[in-house]
């Protein structure tokens, strides 16, 4: 009996989601109502954020509203005065199904994806396509069934109008792992990278404001570094294994530096921090671009956020300890050797001299600068205004960006 209800209850809910997909496509849309959305609705940062507080504070004629799918996320927003609803409630689904602009910054799975059909959904992303993705990496390798699988959720539920991206050189990239027509894929730049190019304090929750007052309570003469590594599921390997913490911290210690510690949300983090004076270990829902400006050097593997790093020229540190098997299983779209401007260690050792090699004798200028005008928009450029004119309907819908013109620059 118990499994007969369960199947009943599987039935039923398909048929509602597929009963809200309908509405979704004949509901009239709000041209002043924009949803946003991130991390499959568990954060509140990357270039969503950035683009709703852009929006807030010089879109007065829209209404930006903030969904998540974690109800203490959704308090604390509110707390703030920020307009957030669940993305399963009542509400939050009412706006959605009537929001002319969906902006999202890793999939529609960032708000509710039954209640997009209609809408123009724009994919911000989150990256510079340094590592591959999408269709030619997890959407082509794994069964073919689950491939099946992907393939009807594109066709059904998970269908982008446009994504964005920094430079010319991303097009060929996205268009390949997101199966899209060139058209879709419009040069932009990110909004997150605003901040870093103005140099501004990002509002933030109650992680942000904790990574202020650990930042604010270091030496101001001491310099403070930052670990930002990726995840290694294609090879693997743990991160923080491959770093002697004990060492690392004496290291620090005599170089007078600190390391901040920031791994991907999909890494664990269970090593007791306590015992080091000069490693201090961040949570992972901060965000980073509210850290970056305030660091003298980043130590990476193959994180796009160094391409961000490369608007503030500061050195950066390469720390990709499983190289040759990285590229082998996940592989990638550029030739990592050639756009990573800074030393490349291979093991703790040559990471420790690395870092006090850029500290001492920064010699990497030129070739960041190099990189950075190859994939990143110029500091003239404001990101969020560029998106804003490009989707908005008030007047400058239709702004040839997505055939890859230079974009519009805001107005002195």
């Amino acid at each position: 009996m118990r499994a007969i209800h369960s199947r009943v209850r599987i039935v039923v809910t398909f048929l509602l989601l597929g009963v809200l997909f309908i509405c979704s496509l004949v509901w009239p849309r709000n041209e002043r109502l924009w949803m946003f959305g991130a991390r499959g609705g568990e954060a509140f940062l990357d270039n969503s954020k950035h683009l709703y507080l852009h929006a807030l504070e010089s879109c007065p004629n829209v209404r930006p509203v903030w969904l998540a799918k974690d109800d203490e996320l959704v308090a604390e927003l509110q707390s703030h005065g920020y307009e957030a609803y669940h993305a399963y409630s009542t509400r939050g689904i009412f706006l959605n199904l009537r929001a002319e602009l969906v902006f999202v910054s890793h999939g529609v799975a960032d708000v509710n994806r039954w209640c997009c059909g209609g809408a123009t959904v724009v994919c911000l992303w989150h990256g510079v396509a340094l590592k591959q993705l999408g269709w030619d990496h997890a959407y082509g390798t794994e069964s073919r069934w689950w491939r099946f699988v992907q393939r009807c959720k594109r066709t059904i539920t998970d269908r982008y109008s446009y994504f964005t991206v920094t430079s010319e050189a991303m097009v060929e990239p996205f268009v390949s792992a997101f199966d899209l027509n060139p058209k879709q894929v419009v040069v932009t730049g990110y909004p997150r990278n605003d901040a870093l190019v103005d140099d501004g304090t990002v509002p933030g929750l109650s992680a942000d404001e904790s990574v202020r007052e650990t930042l604010a309570a270091l030496p101001v003469e001491s310099d403070v570094l930052l670990y930002l590594p990726t995840y290694h599921a294609a090879t693997e390997q743990y991160v923080l294994d491959h770093i002697d913490l004990p060492t690392l911290d004496e290291f620090l210690l005599g170089i007078d530096a600190y390391l901040l510690v920031k791994l991907h949300p999909s890494e664990r983090l269970d090593t007791d921090f306590t015992a080091f004076d000069r490693l201090i270990p961040l949570p992972g829902t901060a965000d980073a671009y509210s850290i970056l400006p305030k660091t003298d050097a980043l130590i990476t593997d193959y994180s796009s956020v160094y391409f961000d790093y490369l608007l503030l020229d500061k050195p950066i540190v390469f720390y990709p300890f499983d190289l040759d098997d990285y590229r082998s299983k996940r592989g990638f779209y550029l030739d990592y050797e050639a756009v990573t401007p800074g030393p490349i260690a291979s093991d703790f050792d040559e990471l420790c001299s690395s870092i006090e090699t850029v500290l001492d004798n920064d010699e990497h200028a030129a070739e960041r600068k190099a990189v950075r005008e190859r994939f990143m928009q110029p500091s003239s450029v404001n990101r969020s205004t560029a998106i804003v004119q490009r989707f908005s309907s008030s007047g400058e819908r239709g702004i040839p960006t997505s055939d890859h013109d230079e974009i519009a620059r805001p107005s002195e």
